[in-house]
């Protein structure tokens, strides 16, 4: 058997870890353990995954090799203090309590415990997009692995120092939304054009995937790519002109400055 993982707290974000875990076979059922304090969700969670539902915080504690703090920010600081009653030396803890920064969960656990930190991917939903992950003192190269089965589980897992995390927030985490307006905005322009809804969603979707796979492949800078694209006199180079116009870059830039700064004054 493997290490047992055991969360506590299993909201949304937990459970999407959890169907990671599970759907790619990095952990099976029994190697997973959740301390929920709702009655609903416990059994929610226990009927829909088939993992044992922990009652107290000395149990998971014991049973556990790696912890997951799974729990809101505003309830981190409590729940860390009394699970710092029952925890052990070299014990593993990994958060994903957004602005939660780990010289905090030090105070909170003591330093004899290994800490890591994970952002975790927003796309969690369909496996795809990277996690943010950052650890402590003391950790070797077979535990760091132990950690990042988690965020592997989830989509790609991106190693960062800490000090990075609320730049990954913003552009990583907030900047699909931004993707998504954007589809969202080219849909309607195709419907505005004369083309079915049905049809223009299929078009954006289906280039928003070509793309991120050519710019992902490509040893390119992106303007060399829409460079080539652009034909003397061309549709593109007509459309280029109106996004230059409206300053396009500097739009996206001001929206992940703005994201960066809440995401800082949050933590």
């Amino acid at each position: 058997m493997g290490k047992a993982i055991g969360f506590i707290g299993g909201g949304n974000m937990a459970e999407g870890i959890i169907n990671g875990l599970l759907a790619s076979k990095a952990k099976s059922t029994s190697e997973i353990l959740v301390k929920e304090i709702l009655e609903e969700r416990k059994q929610y969670l226990n009927e829909t995954y088939g993992i044992k539902i922990i009652e107290e915080m000395a149990e998971i504690a014991n049973q556990a090799d790696i912890l997951i703090l799974a729990v809101r920010p505003q309830d981190a600081e409590s729940v860390a203090l009394e699970l710092s009653n029952y925890i052990t030396e070299g014990k593993i803890v990994v958060s994903i309590c957004a602005g939660i920064q780990i010289s905090r969960l030090n105070e909170w656990l003591g330093s004899h415990i290994k800490l890591a930190r994970i952002m975790p991917n927003t796309m969690i939903q369909v496996k795809k997009g990277y996690s943010a992950l950052a650890f402590g003192d003391g950790f070797n190269k077979e535990e760091e692995a132990d950690v990042q089965v988690i965020t592997d589980a989830i989509g790609k897992t991106l190693i960062l120092p800490e000090s990075q995390f609320d730049a990954f927030t913003a552009l990583g985490c907030a900047g699909a939304e931004w993707v998504i307006l954007f589809a969202a905005a080219l849909t309607d322009a195709g419907v505005e054009t004369g083309i079915s809804r049905e049809n223009a969603k299929k078009i954006v979707y289906e280039n928003l995937e070509a793309v991120g796979r050519m710019l992902a492949t490509s040893n390119k800078h992106p303007y060399q790519i829409t460079d080539e694209m652009n034909t003397p006199g061309g549709i593109g180079i007509a459309g280029f002109h109106s996004f230059q116009s409206a300053g396009l870059g500097g739009i996206v830039m001001d929206a992940v400055n703005a994201a960066y700064k809440r995401t800082v004054e949050l933590g």
